[in-house]
């Protein structure tokens, strides 16, 4: 018969057992904090890029094509017509305040005004999504320009868009060869 004696293996697995719970519940602590930081990290970042893409997709579009008018002489513009599609989810862009700008190498317009803009969606005029803007170039069709803006025939030209509403673009085109006098024509890139 063995005496009674004091035996230290019994404790050594439990305590050994006590150690690894204990590593267990401070990792477990620490992948929850890591993961919250992550998922809070992420959603931040979510939040910021929605807002870029909110931003950037108030951006107006042109819609092709955009048309010119020839002169009473069929040598040169009378007007120019361009129409844009405003973003309809998260952009508040007041047509009324885009100016727009015609330039070629001899001169820059820049006209602005509510008189201009027309909707043509048929769904009133705050709601529009499809707006198009008339821009004449001579003083016989707009007296608030200071003198004849004179668009040859095979001459480029560039219209900007500018708002503090929206991202500004620009529209680059040359106007047809061989006009007819009052005759509509379709400009593309």
């Amino acid at each position: 018969m063995k005496p009674f004696t004091l035996e230290d293996r019994g404790f050594t697995g439990l305590e050994a057992a006590m150690v690894f719970v204990a590593f267990i519940v401070v990792a477990s602590v620490f992948a929850y904090v890591a993961l919250g930081a992550g998922f809070f990290t992420t959603r931040k970042t979510q939040d910021t890029v929605y807002s870029a893409v909110k931003h950037v997709g108030s951006t107006i579009q042109i819609v092709e094509p955009v048309m010119v008018q020839a002169g009473a002489d069929g040598q040169h513009l009378r007007y120019i017509v361009v129409t844009v599609k405003i973003p309809q989810e998260g952009a508040d862009i007041d047509v009324e305040q885009i100016a727009v700008t015609v330039s070629t190498a001899e001169f820059v317009q820049t006209y602005t005004g509510a008189t201009r803009w027309h909707p043509i969606d048929g769904d009133g005029a705050k709601r529009s999504v499809f707006w198009q803007v008339r821009i004449p170039l001579s003083r016989a069709d707009d007296p608030t320009i200071p003198e004849d803006r004179i668009i040859g025939s095979d001459q480029g030209f560039i219209v900007e868009m500018k708002s503090a509403d929206a991202v500004p673009f620009t529209v680059g085109r040359t106007a047809p060869a061989g006009m007819s006098p009052g005759t509509w024509y379709e400009v593309l890139i």
